[in-house]
């Protein structure tokens, strides 16, 4: 029966994926759709669903997990402070400006502080997803992303912490002190265990079926442990692999976990799919499901635009940000399961955010994709998130013979590199952290936007010789390539590609020598080679 019933289940999802495969959209949505189908058009036995349930929740040990193993504290470290105060103002922001709307939809104060705070996690996977597949992970806002994205997962880990604390009619400072006490004795205890698997890393790693049977045996023991120092199931599957995360092996047993973290996970999904009614909707459900999808893809994002307004991010970074905060999160959906199991959410309030999730990735995704088309679209109507700053001398007055665009990962290398010509490079960046460091070092250094033709034609070009461009945007650099050819034919103009179809339009479009940074890696490491065999 089991077989049957979940043969009949991935039936579903590969026709409903295979759909959305073709029309280029996030495949969790595929999940949640099919799980709704299947409940409104099958039927399964009590025993069936207790299976389902007990699959789906491996789904998120697993996930969380492998969170836990791929969050690298050295990687936190590099993470822009401007990036953690985004994550943290936004996620306070939304949550108090969300419970005042949703306590006017005349939910309890409990259930509107609940709803709020799951709606206001964004979905990492669906993000990140759009941009590794729009070659923009390196750009200043895909690590902005990253960085605020990574607070919002921590901060969602300390909710379902504080969910396994709280019960919402009985609040008592003596359990929450001992939990408080318990957690700190879980993680010294892991901490303990890294110090002794440390030691025997090496014969670990020796067998690749062992390591993988050794981190299994090690998340259920974490897990059991945490099981008797009253710890969470989600809790410990992330502490066990946070533990682990700074050995050699790490990435390994992330290779081993997918496979099984996509299994469990679809199921995960597709059990909240389940909890939709297709057909007991009626006008107070869909009224409410507007409101907080609204409150999703529109407010959230002006959230995050209004708090890097005043970062002083540029208005194209400030809006590519903003956009991708406007959906909800898987970290939502396992809120709201955890709040469901816990007596907090009766089974609309399910519904209610499972719908929520279903509308907001479906358009976020879109928004998020062609958001490009959309901020050239917009952006007159947005302008008064436009930080308007003077061209000094350095730009305006005095004509620079090299002009280095971005100084960030490339940019540095050259600039390292070009030192002894200091004073006759002009460098433009719009990261605000990067313009003020090297104002510091005395680097003659603007803040600006190069991808804005208002900003170019303030600058002057008349003496310039060369003009390099480390900024991994297309568009950015063809809009170059024509503006400087325009200003003075005998500039020579370098740029970064990111791929060989790139640098044959951008050479097509008059760029004098373009270079793609993997390529040129690849031939120094090459000619190194052939020095070694003589």
């Amino acid at each position: 029966m089991y077989l049957t019933n979940l043969g009949l289940i991935f039936l579903v999802i590969f026709l409903i994926s295979s759909l959305f495969y073709l029309i280029n959209q996030p495949l969790l949505i595929s999940y949640l759709i099919s799980g709704t189908l299947f409940a409104n058009f099958f039927s399964l036995g009590e025993r069936d669903t207790s299976f389902l349930n007990s699959f789906a929740n491996l789904g998120i040990i697993f996930l969380l997990f492998i969170v836990g193993l791929q969050l690298d504290l050295n990687f936190l470290k590099d993470i822009s402070k401007k990036a953690i105060f985004i994550g943290l103002s936004q996620e306070i922001l939304t949550i108090f400006i969300g419970l005042i709307l949703i306590l006017a939809l005349g939910y309890s104060f409990e259930q509107a502080l609940l709803i709020s705070t799951a709606l206001s996690f964004s979905s990492t996977a669906v993000v990140l997803k759009i941009l590794s597949d729009k070659k923009e992970l390196e750009t200043l806002y895909g690590r902005l992303i990253i960085g605020f994205m990574i607070v919002q997962d921590i901060f969602a880990l300390f909710i379902f912490f504080l969910l396994d604390l709280i019960e919402l009619n009985f609040f008592r400072i003596d359990q929450i002190i001992i939990s408080f006490f318990f957690l700190f004795v879980f993680f010294i205890l892991l901490f303990l265990l890294n110090k002794i698997i440390k030691r025997f890393e090496e014969k670990i790693t020796s067998n690749l079926e062992y390591l993988f049977i050794f981190s299994l045996s090690y998340l259920l023991g974490a897990i059991n442990l945490g099981n008797i120092l009253n710890i969470g199931n989600e809790i410990s599957a992330f502490a066990a692999g946070f533990s682990l995360a700074n050995l050699a092996f790490s990435k390994e047993i992330v290779s081993r976990f997918k496979p099984l973290r996509d299994f469990f996970i679809i199921l995960f999904f597709i059990k909240l799919g389940m909890n939709f009614p297709l057909f007991q909707l009626n006008f107070n459900f869909l009224y409410h499901l507007f409101i907080l999808s609204f409150f999703v893809i529109l407010i959230n994002p002006l959230i995050v635009m209004i708090i890097m307004y005043f970062l002083k991010f540029p208005l194209k970074v400030n809006f590519v940000v903003s956009l991708s905060s406007g959906q909800v999160s898987e970290f939502s959906f396992v809120m709201a399961d955890i709040a469901k199991n816990k007596n907090f959410f009766n089974e609309n309030l399910i519904h209610l955010i499972s719908a929520t999730g279903f509308v907001t990735i479906f358009i976020s995704s879109y928004l998020l994709y062609f958001h490009e088309l959309i901020f050239n679209k917009i952006k007159k109507f947005i302008s008064f998130f436009e930080i308007k700053e003077k061209i000094d001398d350095k730009g305006k007055t005095f004509s620079y013979p090299l002009i280095l665009l971005g100084t960030d990962r490339m940019g540095s290398i050259i600039l390292k590199n070009l030192e002894d010509l200091k004073e006759k490079i002009l460098i433009i960046d719009y990261n605000p952290e990067i313009v003020k460091k090297l104002k510091k070092k005395n680097y003659n250094i603007i803040y600006g936007d190069v991808s804005e033709v208002d900003f170019l034609e303030e600058l002057n070009f008349k003496k310039t010789k060369i003009v390099i461009s480390t900024i991994p945007d297309l568009n950015t650099n063809l809009l170059l390539s024509k503006f400087l050819k325009s200003e003075n034919k005998e500039i020579k103009f370098i740029s970064v590609a990111n791929r060989e179809k790139e640098k044959l339009e951008l050479e097509s479009s008059g760029c004098d020598l373009v270079f793609i940074p993997y390529s040129l890696g690849g031939e120094a490491i090459s000619q190194k080679i052939k020095e070694l065999f003589g």
